[in-house]
């Protein structure tokens, strides 16, 4: 079976954002990639419902604070397959 023309140019879309970034993701660009909106993403963040990241707020601020790890975003969007062997017939 073939792989879809825009699973394809998705992949090679997240590849370009992990060499961009190679340690951190920034919210707008995961949240472009995403196809969502930043905001959303920082509620989904700040609330806990996205297993890629965190966020939550400063100590003595009323700052937001978030982080994506551009390893941890990688996995969870591959589900880890670029880690696994071709299995050949």
């Amino acid at each position: 079976m073939a792989v879809p023309t825009i699973i394809a140019t998705k992949l090679a879309e997240l590849e370009q954002l992990c060499e961009k970034y190679p340690t951190k993701i920034p919210i707008e660009e995961c949240a472009a990639f995403l196809g969502m909106a930043g905001e959303s993403l920082r509620a989904c963040l700040e609330h806990g419902s996205c297993p890629f990241g965190l966020g939550w707020l400063k100590k003595n601020a009323h700052n937001r604070a978030f982080y994506i790890p551009t390893l941890t975003f990688y996995l969870w969007v591959t589900q880890a397959a670029g880690f696994r062997e071709e299995v050949r017939t």
